[in-house]
């Protein structure tokens, strides 16, 4: 939510002094002690291992292995420990925590929302679109550390919700958390009708002062632009046109920099911030990331992937985002129960003409 009157936070030593105790108390008891985690959001990774039947579940994947703490290696659980002090150190730097998805999985939802949305300054969600910014600014000032049963709904009306197709997915736990929490929301995706006139014009539909705004103007690279083509192609079934293939991908590229672009905004206005976004949006190499990277070298960023467990597929690396060259493409993986869905293929296949 795009506060234009509010109080800017950021570097106020109150500010992080009230920002560090609330995440210390939140996070389990000893937080530099080398001791088995506790905590809401080890409890349900506890849980997940005792019920989900894969030796994976509820496992915290060091994707990147210079985020491995030197006081966390003799640890029973290290991805744990490291994860939960480069979150702290992100938020005391006023940097922004990527925090990704399967938006239709509710164990993702249920996970995020026992964080502690106090811990940071403000939230960003792709689900909310940018052009709903004022409506999000009027209810932050109706609500604000005044949450009342009802205030969902109120929300989801206000940025019309049910017309965006996020209401087939239960996000009422994020809702609920943030709101609690009295945190802001801002807006992050760019609205749909924008994002399909791009994917048809591809980079002529966009101004030039926008393109170098958002960074645009520079290039990701001929094997990220490729990887890019071939996520989309794949994403829908291999169903689509390869002629429309370049102004979908970069279609995603331009809802990757609006999002970054909610992302500064939110931390020039309050401070640190936690981005929901699906896991593609939080990609390091070519996502969110990526795009912050251009435009705020300095930014201190941490991304975290979610990823469902699969059947016979047991090795935590096989799992781990990779850029072209190899590197990983995400700090973290947590990895998580599937959720029930039939295939999204499958029901494109009965749609096509013979």
């Amino acid at each position: 939510m795009v506060c234009r009157g509010s109080i800017n936070f950021k570097g106020s030593p109150v500010r992080v002094i009230a920002i560090v105790l609330s995440f210390l108390l939140l996070l389990p008891a000893n937080a530099f002690a080398c001791e088995y985690p506790r905590g809401p959001v080890f409890n349900l990774l506890a849980e997940w291992t005792k019920t989900c039947g894969h030796p994976l579940c509820g496992k915290i994947h060091i994707a990147e292995p210079s985020r491995l703490k030197e006081s966390a290696k003799a640890c029973d659980a290290p991805g744990w420990m490291s994860m939960r002090e480069d979150i702290r150190a992100t938020i005391v730097a006023g940097g922004a925590v990527l925090f990704g998805e399967v938006h239709d999985n509710p164990l993702h939802h249920d996970l995020r929302s026992r964080m502690g949305m106090s811990n940071f300054a403000s939230v960003v969600m792709e689900q909310i679109t940018t052009d709903k910014s004022e409506a999000l600014d009027t209810f932050w000032r109706e609500t604000s550390k005044n949450y009342k049963d009802g205030d969902i709904e109120k929300l989801k009306s206000l940025v019309d919700w049910q017309s965006g197709g996020w209401s087939k997915y239960n996000y009422d736990p994020l809702f609920l958390a943030i709101l609690k929490g009295a945190q802001p929301i801002f807006a992050g995706d760019a609205p749909l009708e924008t994002v399909k006139a791009l994917a048809k014009s591809g980079e002529s539909g966009i101004a030039a002062e926008d393109k170098t705004r958002l960074a645009l103007d520079k290039p990701l690279g001929e094997k990220l632009d490729a990887a890019s083509v071939t996520e989309i192609e794949t994403a829908h079934c291999n169903a689509m046109p390869k002629e429309a293939l370049g102004g979908m991908a970069f279609a995603q590229r331009y809802r990757d920099a609006t999002l970054a672009d909610g992302v500064l905004t939110a931390i020039s206005k309050r401070g640190s911030t936690l981005l929901i976004a699906g896991n593609g949006h939080v990609r390091k190499d070519r996502g969110v990331a990526w795009y912050l990277g251009q435009r705020k070298p300095d930014l201190k960023t941490l991304s975290i992937q979610l990823i469902e467990v699969e059947e016979g597929k047991t090795e935590p690396g096989a799992y781990s985002p990779v850029d072209p060259a190899g590197n990983a493409a995400a700090d973290y993986v947590i990895f998580t129960p599937r959720a029930e869905r039939t295939d999204p293929c499958e029901a494109m296949k009965a749609k096509k003409p013979e």
